[in-house]
């Protein structure tokens, strides 16, 4: 197999090794110390005599085992058992849990419902009317246009299926499979930005596009990357299988020496096994290559694709109502406080001096915060709870408002981007890659700082790579708060958190706004 390029070319490498020390032959071929994390240091000055040898990779075999069921079956793929984790914030679990804060969820919603009251009456003594639906008609421009160019965007996700499928029928070999897999996705996203850009869609339409598109690029990505690795798990069982019934056919003066070779491989095995078995009821690979799996996948709201996910038992229609009533009602807020409080500021941010601005924005973009952070999970609710068939029970997100710094925020507010950038981009890149764990986190940030700035520069049409250097300002941030004397004084690092929250979106809308005016 070639040089590795991802986890099982990695574990491959590996396997070949370890099985030329168990049949007793020579390790002829060149190993390579750049690309192999269990020959990372030089082999240099040690004794290499085949007892020498095959101490050293018992050694090294039994790290990598350790290693991968750390960082793979425990982190990468960390599943568990699956238990109903219904949403924080939501009012029935809030009382069911008997929350003593639930009354200030309430006054929330009910100081949301006021404003609302208060701003329609002042639009109706100005204009006659008590809504100002400019905001909600710019948004619904050319959406005959918007609905059909997104379902064929989605649509076009499902030629992963047939990719896989030419790997699982080894049409297409294992080794392979990175590199078509990058070329798809690299053509696909740039097709779909390329589409979005040819259409010079409103800010709001291209916004949606945008982020929609980099959720599909998501959930192709994590399909591809996790059925071509149980593929390669599939094909190299009856191997293991086959060295395992080698071992414990040794003579029994052997035994002895050969019982750490076969824990390993026994170790291995079972973990293999584990990773190849759905969490729910057992389903096994292949049998969930099937076009209906994929179609569940996609409806599903994550981005990391498992053999199988948990369903509740039953449609509670008074629930769905209450999430479609409440969507609507989120959505008339956001339209209301960007028409009256956020567009007007930001077109006077060329008249007003800088600070003034900002301070205007305060409020008005933490309150906007908030609402799409609900709309978008209650929007997750929604989806499958209509479909009846996949009410995904899982946790999007955790107790957030609590952070005391930016990596605490990026692990909880939200659970599906969070686990993809954990296991495809972090975790992948210290296994393939053997990155160091500092290098991995900078990766990350690097990718999810690009594809924010990417739907800003689609949503207004230029690139300034502002919101860009924010992201990326969000590690030393991190540094920071990882300080004994900070880490310490919990409620100091939660005030920073919101203080840095409340000040970078009206700081970013100002600036955005500012390049926006002078170059029109």
């Amino acid at each position: 197999m070639e040089n590795r390029t991802t986890t099982f070319d990695m574990d491959a490498s590996c396997l070949r090794q370890r099985r030329l020390i168990i049949k007793g032959e020579k390790m002829n071929e060149p190993h390579n110390q750049e690309t192999d994390p269990l020959f990372s240091k030089s082999l240099d000055g040690l004794n290499l005599s085949a007892s020498s040898i095959e101490n050293n990779l018992k050694t090294a075999g039994r790290k990598h085992i350790q290693q991968r069921n750390h960082f793979h079956h425990k982190n990468s793929r960390k599943v568990g058992k699956f238990i109903p984790r219904p949403s924080m914030l939501d009012f029935g679990t809030l009382h069911r849990e008997q929350n003593p804060m639930r009354g200030f969820f309430v006054l929330f919603w009910v100081s949301m419902g006021w404003y609302t009251v208060s701003t329609s009456w002042q639009t109706f003594v100005r204009t006659g009317s008590p809504f100002d639906m400019s905001l909600a008609i710019q948004m619904s421009e050319r959406g005959t246009e918007l609905a059909i160019s997104d379902l064929l965007m989605i649509l076009s996700c499902f030629m992963v299926f047939p990719m896989v499928k030419l790997v699982q029928y080894k049409i297409l070999p294992v080794a392979s499979a990175p590199l078509m897999s990058w070329i798809w996705l690299g053509l696909w996203f740039s097709t779909a930005v390329l589409w979005a850009l040819y259409n010079n869609w409103g800010w709001t339409q291209s916004g949606a596009f945008t982020i929609h598109c980099i959720a599909m690029l998501m959930k192709q990505a994590s399909y591809l990357m996790s059925n071509v690795e149980f593929i390669w798990k599939t094909q190299e069982l009856p191997q293991l299988q086959a060295e395992i019934d080698l071992l414990r056919a040794e003579q029994e003066g052997e035994s002895k020496k050969r019982q750490e070779q076969l824990e390993l491989l026994l170790a291995e095995q079972v973990q293999f096994k584990t990773d190849l078995k759905g969490k729910v009821t057992g389903l096994e690979f292949p049998r969930n290559l099937t076009l209906l799996n994929f179609a569940d996948y996609m409806v599903i709201p994550t981005l990391v694709y498992e053999i199988e996910y948990p369903r509740t038992k039953t449609f509670r229609p008074m629930y769905f109502l209450e999430k479609v009533l409440g969507t609507f009602g989120i959505f008339l807020l956001l339209v209301n406080i960007v028409g009256q409080s956020i567009i007007p500021t930001l077109e006077k941010s060329m008249e007003i001096d800088f600070i003034t601005c900002i301070m205007r924005l305060l409020v008005p973009f933490m309150i906007c915060f908030i609402l799409l952070f609900q709309i978008i999970f209650d929007v997750s609710d929604i989806s499958h709870s209509l479909l009846d068939q996949t009410n995904y029970y899982r946790q999007f997100y955790e107790d957030w408002w609590n952070s005391t710094s930016f990596d605490e925020y990026a692990r909880k507010w939200n659970k599906p981007v969070h686990e993809f950038l954990l296991r495809h981009v972090y975790l992948e890149s210290i296994r393939s890659y053997n990155l160091s764990r500092q290098s991995a986190t900078f990766l990350t940030f690097f990718v999810s700082s690009v594809f924010h700035e990417l739907v800003m520069a689609l949503t207004g049409k230029r690139l300034w790579p502002w919101l860009f250097l924010l992201q990326m300002f969000q590690i030393p941030l991190i540094y920071v708060a990882r300080i004994a004397w900070v880490r310490e004084r919990k409620t100091l690092g939660n005030v920073a958190f919101w203080c840095e929250m409340l000040i970078g979106p009206p700081l970013l809308g100002a600036i955005y706004a500012r390049e926006h005016y002078l170059h029109t």
